[in-house]
């Protein structure tokens, strides 16, 4: 069975380069970062969460383009 990992990446969370490695070392198959990149600065219309204001992870998050490129860059699969 092929088993992959989700990470919503932000500067706060796992490293993508040092969940790579750990996920290849386990024999994950792939992994993912979500696209989530460019948030509005304000809100008209709350978050799905019904909170006040953005979850600050959503003003953090990687560029996924890049965390996967440097994920792939110590990875062999």
């Amino acid at each position: 069975m092929k088993i992959g990992i989700t990470l919503f990446a932000t500067d706060r969370t796992m490293s993508p380069v040092e969940l790579a490695q750990e996920a290849e070392s386990r024999d994950f198959y792939s992994l993912y970062i979500p696209e989530h990149t460019h948030i509005p600065t304000s809100r008209r219309t709350p978050p799905p969460t019904g909170d006040e204001v953005l979850a600050e992870e959503y003003k953090r998050s990687l560029d996924p383009y890049i965390a996967l490129a440097a994920a792939a860059s110590v990875t062999e699969k």
